[in-house]
């Protein structure tokens, strides 16, 4: 059966379809492939910026009379490009699993300095939505801090933008981090008469000239359905539609049509300064959307979605507040010795609790990236005039890194700085937590929303009778280590403390 699958022709749109055909080749033996590619709209018009062009489908409307007509048979899509609202001539089909959804910041190394000593930042982006979310975060997360950011308009596909970035007077690029992560692995699809090698060499010539961000999602996320290719068919193709289904990931399609369906709900369209992103998990469904609406409504949803019958009917009398625990610990610091920084110069460092690792530690980590446990614990760090590369957003194993390709990938081993007790592994213990207090006062509070899991040990050790109370906490280590003591099914997860207010105040 010969498919005749169509794209875009950037080097990032082949890939992506060669990626689809290699995956209908391997579920289908009897499947023969013929590629085509051609412009755009959005990709003819190189001068405006997207926001002043047509709100909708300027990178795919082109293709759609040639699939209705039976010209080819398939297009293949980045799926952000797309209209939320489609009409019924097509469908859309099919999704392989999403690549990394986050944004990525590039700096220039030679101008790092410079922008430190001045406190100012000039970005390209022409996205209404990164300038409307990042710059309160960057203005923090910024080691030193920023007083001013600015944004100037880029357009051209990834290799024009970086080329640009470094012969222009601009400090910095935002990019989706899954266009470059797909680029650097696009050896694994060549196919004759391309250059994908040529290419991915100047990417990565490009990024060793950078210091680099992987913005979090909490406070950033994507355009709705920002790393996700999806491939749109005639709605008449049952056929296809089949054959189409044995690729298809699942989750990657409906996160999606729930993030297109939050973003239509506010008008749709890349004009729009809403970031949506929605990843569905055992415990339920993260969302993150962070943004304005056209008429000025500021929106900052960054929540655990689950079925949490236990917490309906609540008395605020019951709930038992966090800083009611005051400081259980003292934290006694553990001294740097030679073998501590032997194993900290060799790996990626990730900091737990970041706030009570001792400075000498902090001041001795030379290693190739530095990561954060959460977004606050990434602003004290940048206070103290270090890079930080990324962060967990809290969510710990349910947050992937996916550094595979910015990273050398002999180089993904991690190391956890933390303290003595700490069950995260391989991990440096940089600090012992001395028991504080005999005593916690309370009275007929049965729920508990736990900041770690040493202090829920801690606290029961104190109050055995605790155990039988409801139990809240993050989705990191602290929700491991207290289902291990009580068992899944009595411990409620949500994304952050602000997230187990807000839900239980309802």
């Amino acid at each position: 059966m010969l498919i005749n699958i169509a794209s875009r022709k950037s080097d990032l749109a082949r890939l992506q379809a060669y990626m689809v055909g290699d995956a209908l080749k391997k579920h289908h033996s009897n499947i023969e492939i013929k590629y085509h590619f051609s412009s755009s709209l959005g990709d003819q018009n190189q001068d405006d910026p997207l926001w002043k062009m047509p709100s909708q489908g300027v990178f795919t409307q082109d293709f759609r009379a040639d699939l209705i007509q039976g010209n080819i048979d398939m297009v293949v899509h980045s799926w952000k490009d797309l209209p939320t609202q489609m009409d019924e001539d097509t469908i859309l089909a099919a999704s392989l699993p999403r690549a990394d959804h986050k944004d990525l910041l590039l700096v220039k190394k030679t101008a790092i300095k410079g922008v430190k000593r001045t406190k100012q930042l000039r970005l390209l982006s022409s996205s209404p939505r990164r300038m409307f979310n990042l710059e309160g975060f960057l203005k923090k997360a910024f080691p030193n801090g920023l007083k001013n950011i600015t944004f100037e308009d880029v357009r051209g596909n990834i290799q024009t933008r970086l080329d640009k970035l470094l012969k222009l007077e601009a400090d910095g690029l935002i990019v989706a981090k899954a266009a470059i992560d797909r680029l650097l692995s696009a050896s694994d699809y060549n196919q004759p008469d391309d250059n994908f090698d040529q290419s991915a060499n100047k990417i990565r010539q490009a990024i060793e000239q950078c210091e680099w961000m992987v913005l979090p999602a909490s406070v950033n996320p994507p355009a709705a359905a920002q790393g996700a290719l999806v491939v749109e068919i005639a709605s008449k193709r049952k056929d296809l539609a089949k054959i189409l289904s044995g690729i298809n990931c699942t989750k990657t399609f409906n996160d999606v049509q729930k993030e297109r369906q939050i973003l239509s709900s506010y008008g749709g369209g890349c004009h729009q300064k809403i970031g949506v992103w929605v990843s569905t998990i055992e415990q339920g469904r993260i969302i993150s959307t962070q943004g304005e609406t056209e008429g000025g409504k500021s929106l900052k949803v960054f929540t655990l979605e689950s079925n949490k019958k236990l917490l309906n009917n609540i008395k605020s009398q019951e709930i038992f507040n966090p800083k009611q625990l005051g400081d259980l610990f003292t934290r006694e610091p553990i001294p740097v010795d030679a073998q501590a920084l032997k194993k900290m110069a060799d790996a990626n460092v990730l900091l737990l609790a970041s706030s009570h690792i001792p400075d000498e530690y902090l001041s001795a980590i030379k290693s190739q990236t530095i990561w954060a446990s959460g977004v606050a614990s990434w602003f004290k760090l940048a206070k103290k005039n270090i890079w930080v590369n990324g962060v967990d957003d809290n969510l710990g194993g349910f947050c992937e890194r996916n550094l595979q390709f910015l990273l050398n990938k002999n180089s993904l081993n991690w190391l956890i700085l933390t303290h003595e007790d700490s069950p995260s592994t391989p991990a440096i213990a940089t600090y012992r937590l001395m028991p504080n207090r005999s005593d916690i006062e309370m009275d007929n509070e049965k729920y508990f929303y736990w900041r770690s899991g040493s202090s829920f040990k801690r606290a029961i050790e104190i109050k055995p009778e605790i155990l039988n109370a409801t139990h809240s906490c993050g989705l990191g280590h602290t929700y491991k280590i207290i289902s291990s003591i009580v068992g899944e099914g009595r411990v409620f997860p949500f994304v952050n403390e602000e997230d187990w207010v807000n839900q239980i105040s309802k």
